[in-house]
């Protein structure tokens, strides 16, 4: 006897993958233009937390410094995260979305399999912190636009 009862499962693991999404392997610019700001990592970047929960999901937190006039590479979250602003502000581009504005103590949801960017164009350096829950092996982030540490090309 076949397990039929499992098809819906991996049908619906399929569909969410990046693969299924169609998401292209080099990206330059979200919605028709490049993103300001200066391609940089988060600087003092640190692991608070990166452990198996009791799903069997990697959970990691990490706290970092997006220095003012820089943006991460263009890239996706295969299963989506969230970022939460401690001081400072971030402007998150994201594919088929207007630019939106975060300011100290506000949190937002980084959809997966959709190129974004968050870029500080404010004056001051921006503290960060990032929550990712991932199945184990799994990256936490993909970079698509060549010229960023980690992206194609590189």
């Amino acid at each position: 006897m076949k397990p039929i009862f499992l098809m819906p499962v991996v049908l619906a693991i399929l569909a969410t993958s990046a693969f299924a999404q169609n998401v292209p392997e080099i990206v330059r610019e979200i919605n028709g233009y490049s993103p300001p700001g200066e391609l940089k990592p988060l600087q003092n970047e640190i692991t608070m937390i990166d452990t198996i929960d009791v799903n069997g999901n990697r959970l990691v937190v990490m706290k970092g410094v997006r220095e003012a006039g820089t943006r991460v590479g263009i890239h996706v979250h295969e299963y989506g995260g969230h970022t939460c602003v401690l001081s400072g502000t971030i402007t998150d581009f994201v594919e088929g979305k207007a630019p939106m504005l975060f300011k100290a103590g506000q949190c937002y949801y980084m959809p997966p399999n959709v190129p974004m960017t968050a870029t500080n164009l404010g004056s001051e350096d921006a503290i960060l912190i990032d929550t990712f829950i991932v199945p184990p092996g799994k990256p936490l982030i993909t970079i698509l636009e060549p010229g960023y540490p980690g992206g194609p090309n590189e």
